[in-house]
């Protein structure tokens, strides 16, 4: 048996709240859990009036029943009246159940234990119950069961009945049955608790039973533990599990699937079903796939029933609880069907417990903001249920009778109990009535008003259809090949198939060309992920008009418990599914190409790089090496000990598996290193710290090998060499400078050679693209100058972030000369506005989407008639979360980066400039149109 009310409706004293006629006789007694076994059966017999307690709230489960008080039982469940007259019992006469003793006698179902006495104050055994109910139901003309064997043999004359009930199920847990022998224990009193499992049982099939019809202000329904499947029609992959009973609230017994297809239960009623509950558990460790319901008037023909499903309660030990409810189902429907999907485990989710006709619906909510609070609404669908609610936690509820206004943030629980029927569960709410709130539900800034703006999910839901129609109308041109490379170019310009990417001599350009040898100019698109769309809520509940619940189906749009993407949540709202990482990046590799891009950039997730036949680049595992991180610097220390080796292992691992796949452009070293605070922050490193800086004091030892050598030089005043490690090291004399210029190249070299090297050992068919420079040492010749020369040596393409209001070409053709004629790849830049209360990437970058374009077009086709630049990424594919990307907190970037924005709504106008470029990229290059351009400053 499982829980029949919710739990938390116990902590919340549903039943001191203020409640009367039939809604009264509903309330559970205090000695009857709701873990209970029999809590069930105990519960429908009270509500028909069948049973009563032994005082007030108390039931007496475990209580033996008398003779008589057993025979009011099946008189009034079985609906006996007293005829009259007399009965041969001398020992009834002026007995408070002597109508009830005559009305069994005369409808035949009891004896006396004498021809003259009925012994009413005598315990009824569990064989004569048993032979009473048998009786009548026999003479309603249901048919006995089959001779059955028992460990402790009934009396001959209540064999036949006690036979009859085992056949039809009209027991509960009292009954054993251990390899065909049953266990029925006839000589012992039946108590309370058994009496109340067979009466409640037998009325659902005797004909003529007491039943919800019978009782005004009840309603006809069905309430199924899921203990066995007698009260289905049907079933299809389902069985019973018993296991783990603790992670289901006590509940001993679930429908499961017996495999990861779909699994269904169907009900079969004489009435009307007009709505319906059922509570299931849902592991939550796997995406949670919601079950289904459907509902037929003649069993043949179904329909998909609207249905609200949310969580109840709190998870235990992964599993959480689940209410799946309909409240107004259409008019003639006889047959329900319940549907339970779950493709990643048979074995999630578990069909708890099923409710049709019972239940009170649950509590929907309406908010309306004004300047200062909310002002909120309570109602549920089945009419006439009194509302109950609390705030905040607090120890009482409230009965609802008009709105009431929120302040601040608040925590809202509710439920609704009709007279007759089961309370609702409770559901939670959450809501923001401060004058905080900065990001609206969909995740736009509060402060921001432009046109589209999403308001309603309603516009979410048209833009699926609009989204179709949109890009299924783009045409990008027709002459690339399957890379995106000019299709012909190889023969017409002399270029070599090669196999994979490469960089080969075409006239006086280096270029990049395809594996089939086609010239490839790489235009990329950074972050073909949601990534950057999470944002940090936890602890900052007050920004955000409204956070989805973690429980519900909006839990894979969190990362972790403290981080939340509202692009996910707004991709579900638009399309009824939250998208996997897979999905998201099939999608947008889809749309890129659409917009005339060719290439995933970098922060893509690369493990589906090769299924979407999009060219894609994969960065060098150096960021996870914890090993080789140095506090206050974004620098990898090559001098950590075993760094080469811990490297070729990494290496073996990561790259070789992957060297033969002709999509895979190339590796990025990594991302960003702080090469201008190389100055600044190496000399103040502690060796017992960072490697790198006992590795310079080495070197620094073996040039001057005497310290007071080393003290002129420095004009410092160290004891032994010993002594630098953990100091500080000046810089300040020109001695100083010219060995930390030393330092510094030496470290690029070691650091790139060993990189490189190690590298092409296990992939020598890919390029190697450099580690995407920051602009601001780009900027610095000092260093500018040391990285081109160093790099240079060991990669096949230095890639550079370059972020600018306008091209530099003095700056990029001094690289590529310092390199010794290494082409460039731009591996970050973009352009922003503040339309939709975002950051600008570059301040006064662009005041709409169509200068955004305009600057897309100057900058692309600018370094795409450079002879040495062979590709431009732009950053990025949605824009970052309006409060700042998650892993930096509350100071995280918020940039409008994106060609989508939060709402998955594509910039148009911005695309427009975009398109205009990629689509006659390969007519720049090769001078057959001029390369566009728009004068700012004539704006």
């Amino acid at each position: 048996m499982r829980k029949f009310s919710i739990a938390a409706a116990a902590m919340i004293a549903l039943a001191l709240l203020p409640c009367t006629g039939i809604g009264a006789a509903t309330a559970d007694f205090k000695d009857v859990p709701d873990t209970s076994p029999y809590f069930a059966y105990i519960h429908d017999l009270k509500t028909l009036g069948i049973v009563d307690g032994i005082a007030e709230g108390i039931y007496g489960p475990k209580q033996t029943l008398t003779r008589a008080q057993f025979a009011k039982f099946v008189s009034v469940a079985f609906q006996l009246k007293d005829q009259g007259g007399t009965a041969p019992f001398q020992d009834i006469r002026d007995h408070w159940a002597a109508a009830y003793i005559r009305a069994a006698y005369q409808a035949g179902i009891v004896s006396g234990t004498s021809g003259t006495t009925f012994s009413p104050n005598e315990p009824v055994k569990r064989e004569e119950a048993s032979a009473m109910v048998w009786r009548y139901a026999k003479k309603q003309g249901l048919a006995p069961g089959s001779a059955l064997k028992f460990n402790d043999k009934p009396d001959t004359w209540a064999l036949e009945g006690i036979s009859g009930i085992i056949a039809h199920g009209w027991y509960g847990s009292d009954v054993t049955q251990d390899s065909g022998v049953w266990s029925y224990r006839p000589q012992d009193a039946m108590t309370r608790e058994e009496a109340a499992a067979l009466i409640d049982l037998s009325i659902k099939e005797v004909p003529g039973s007491l039943s919800a019809a019978d009782v005004p202000g009840l309603s006809l329904g069905l309430y199924d533990p899921l203990e066995s499947f007698k009260l289905m029609t049907s079933r299809v992959n389902m069985y019973i599990a018993t296991d783990h009973p603790a992670y289901f609230g006590s509940d001993a017994k679930r429908m499961a699937r017996t495999s990861t297809a779909p699994g269904n239960i169907v009900y079969h009623t004489k009435y009307d079903i007009t709505s319906v509950l059922f509570y299931s558990y849902f592991f939550t460790k796997i995406e949670l796939e919601k079950s289904k319901m459907f509902a037929s008037a003649d069993g043949k023909s179904y329909q998909e029933i609207q249905v609200k499903t949310y969580p109840v309660g709190n998870p235990s030990a992964d599993w959480q609880q689940y209410a799946t409810e309909a409240s107004s189902l259409p008019a003639g429907m006889r047959y329900l069907k319940i549907v339970l999907n779950g493709a990643a485990k048979s074995w999630s989710p578990q069909l708890s417990r099923v409710s049709i006709n019972r239940s009170t619906a649950s509590v929907d909510v309406k908010s309306t903001r004004n300047a200062e609070s909310l002002q909120v609404e309570l109602s549920s669908a089945t009419p006439g249920a009194r509302i109950y609610y609390r705030k905040d936690n607090s120890p009482a509820l409230q009965l609802y009778t008009k709105p009431f206004q929120l302040t601040g943030y608040s925590v809202l629980e509710t439920y609704a109990l009709k007279d007759g029927m089961d309370p609702s569960p409770i559901r939670k709410y959450t809501f923001n009535a401060s004058n905080k709130i900065q990001v609206d539900r969909f995740g736009q800034m509060i402060s921001a008003n432009f046109p589209g703006k999403v308001t309603t999910e309603q516009q979410l839901e048209a833009d699926a259809k609009a989204d179709a129609s949109y890009y299924g109308a783009l045409t990008p041109p027709s002459n690339r090949d399957r890379y995106g490379g000019l299709a012909g170019s190889a023969a017409k310009y002399g270029l070599q198939k090669k196999g994979f990417f490469a960089i080969q001599q075409m006239g006086s350009r280096k270029v990049m060309t395809t594996p089939e040898g086609n010239l490839f100019f790489s235009l990329g698109v950074n972050g073909l992920t949601a990534n950057e769309t999470y944002t940090m809520v936890k602890g900052r509940e007050e920004l955000f008009e409204s956070i989805p619940s973690i429980q519900e189906e909006y839990k894979t749009a969190y990362k972790g418990t403290d981080n939340f993407s509202f692009y996910l949540a707004n991709k579900y709202r638009k399309t009824g599914v939250v998208p996997t990482e897979h999905a998201i990046y099939s999608e947008a590799a889809g749309r890129i190409k659409k917009w005339g891009f060719n290439s995933a950039g970098g922060f893509s997730p690369d493990k589906y790089g090769n299924e979407s036949n999009l060219p894609y680049v994969r960065m060098l595992p150096l960021s996870s090496m914890s090993w080789a991180k140095i506090d206050g610097i974004s620098l990898f220390d090559i001098f950590a000990p075993d760094a080469a080796a811990k490297l070729d292992a990494a290496f073996a691992k990561a790259v070789k598996p992957s060297k033969d796949d002709p999509m895979l452009i190339g590796y990025f070293i990594d991302n960003e290193y702080d090469y201008h605070k190389f100055y600044s922050h190496v000399p103040k490193l502690k060796a017992s710290k960072a490697a790198i800086k006992g590795h310079w004091v080495k070197r620094l030892k073996d040039k001057y090998q005497d310290i007071d050598k080393f003290n002129s030089n420095w004009a410092t005043s160290f004891e032994s060499f010993e002594d630098l490690k953990e100091a500080e090291l000046p810089i300040e004399t020109s001695q100083a400078w010219r060995d930390m210029d030393a330092f510094f190249r030496y470290y690029l070299d070691t650091f790139y050679g060993t990189v490189s090297r190690l590298y092409r050992k296990y992939d020598s068919n890919h390029l190697l693209l450099g580690d995407r420079w920051l602009t601001t040492p780009f900027y610095n010749e000092k260093f500018r100058s040391v990285m081109a020369e160093v790099e240079g040596k060991y990669v096949d393409v230095i890639s550079i972030n370059y972020y600018s209001y306008m091209i530099e070409p003095d700056l990029l053709e001094d690289v590529y000369t310092k390199s010794g004629g290494k082409p460039i790849l731009i591996s970050e830049f973009g352009y922003s506005t503040t339309e939709q209360g975002l950051e600008s990437l570059l301040p006064n970058g662009a005041v709409n989407q169509s200068e955004r374009g305009l600057r897309y077009r100057n900058y692309v086709e600018g370094v795409a008639s450079m002879d040495y630049i062979v590709g431009a990424h732009v950053f990025n594919y949605v824009d970052q979360a309006g409060l700042g990307r998650y892993w930096q907190g509350v100071w995280g970037e918020h940039y409008n980066s994106g060609l989508v924005n939060v709402a998955d709504r594509p910039y148009k106008e911005y695309l427009k400039g975009i398109m205009a470029t990629n689509y006659d990229i390969y007519k720049v290059i090769l001078g057959e149109r001029p390369k566009f351009y728009y004068n700012f400053s004539q704006k």
